[in-house]
């Protein structure tokens, strides 16, 4: 047996178990995000969620759930009669009321508002949840929306921070700490555009993961250690605080679990100076030399033009390009020596020159052209 007919044949089972009282069902006021949909089919296997926060499903303690489906917003009633332990049971949604946006290819918000609708029984495992559809439809994988971060996280009471400094010729620092059920630890640390940083995390409880957030970043991580397995060794793309941010799975933490962990943090190489504003004037009240607007294709939304700014650090086409659109969602990519290196986000990148400048691609599928001249100057 396959291992999706396994879990499918586990969600189904669940459906036939002993039912305990709706109100005490696990799902209520818990918050996920889009990882992947699996098919039963294997011709047409598993489709990855490569933004997973575009995708989110907020049950409410009110038996109503609220969904973000890419661009579009939906609400709508659930039914849950969940199993004796808790962690599994039936499930069902009733009509999805959504806003009708169109958003651009590959067109999930259309597809997950549909598919909600063969629903039939829910299981939580290993921190994850899984929803399954009628009939063989199919399993959607989702994780525990990551913990606030930003003005949000700083109010949030279980949030702890701790400055991060090496000690004297040193360039790296081993933690060792404790997080219990809801806590999560902020590990703040200044580093510039250009240096490597290394993380690993172990933890003794296995729902212990990381984030790495480049500076100001809202919610968007550019690795997720659970993806990477807790290890991240990368080039930075930006100067200012990077937060290493630690913590357990939602469902861990709703059980009060505890967690031992070590982590390392290491910082290597000589950060990239931006070019001083006597020899490259920069724009008023800013620290960038330079903006421009350039077409561009960001997943996820309908911009197609998007706000461009550039920290020169030489005039060898070495510099920080950061890519703006939709208000506060934006791309910071490093340039060494007329080449993109490093980005804030853990997409795969990739890049084309032609005759203006750069196309540079992340997993394919979000597009941003950078005019030569930005990075150069002139």
């Amino acid at each position: 047996m396959s291992g999706r007919a396994a879990l499918l044949g586990g969600l189904l089972l669940a459906g036939l178990s002993a039912m305990a009282p709706a109100a005490s069902h696990e799902l209520a006021g818990t918050s996920w995000q889009l990882l992947a949909i699996q098919s039963m089919d294997d011709a047409q296997g598993t489709t990855r969620v490569h933004e997973p926060g575009r995708f989110t499903l907020e049950f409410g303690r009110d038996g109503r759930a609220a969904l973000r489906l890419d661009c579009n917003r939906g609400s709508g009633t659930y039914q849950v009669q969940a199993a004796a332990d808790g962690s599994s049971g039936t499930l069902s949604f009733g009509p999805i009321a959504a806003t009708r946006a169109m958003c651009p290819p590959p067109h999930l918000d259309e597809r997950i508002a549909r598919d909600l609708a063969h629903v039939r029984s829910y299981l939580l495992k290993d921190g994850r949840l899984y929803l399954s559809l009628l009939a063989d439809g199919g399993i959607y994988e989702w994780a525990p929306l990551a913990p606030l971060s930003g003005a949000a996280a700083r109010q949030d009471s279980e949030r702890i921070v701790r400055p991060v400094q090496f000690g004297k010729g040193s360039n790296s620092t081993v933690i060792g700490a404790r997080i219990v059920g809801r806590q999560y630890i902020d590990y703040e640390l200044r580093a510039g555009a250009g240096q490597r940083m290394t993380v690993s995390l172990e933890g003794s409880n296995g729902a212990t993961y990381f984030n790495l957030l480049p500076p100001a970043a809202h919610d968007a991580a550019m690795a997720i250690g659970e993806q990477i397995g807790n290890r991240f060794d990368g080039l930075l793309p930006d100067d200012g605080v990077y937060t290493v941010r630690v913590f357990l799975y939602r469902a861990a933490a709703r059980r009060n679990e505890v967690s031992d962990f070590t982590l390392a943090i290491g910082v290597t190489g000589t950060p990239l100076r931006p070019v001083p504003a006597a020899t490259d004037a920069v724009l008023p009240g800013t620290r960038h030399h330079a903006r421009t607007t350039t077409p561009c294709e960001p997943l996820y939304s309908q911009a197609r033009s998007c706000e461009a700014l550039v920290v020169r650090r030489g005039f060898d086409g070495t510099a920080t390009v950061v890519l703006r659109w939709d208000g506060d969602r934006q791309r910071r990519i490093l340039f060494v020596r007329g080449e993109p290196k490093a980005a804030d986000t853990p997409q795969a990148m990739s890049c084309t020159r032609n005759e203006r400048g750069w196309r540079v691609s992340f997993n394919g599928e979000e597009h941003f052209e950078i005019p030569e001249p930005l990075v150069y100057g002139g």
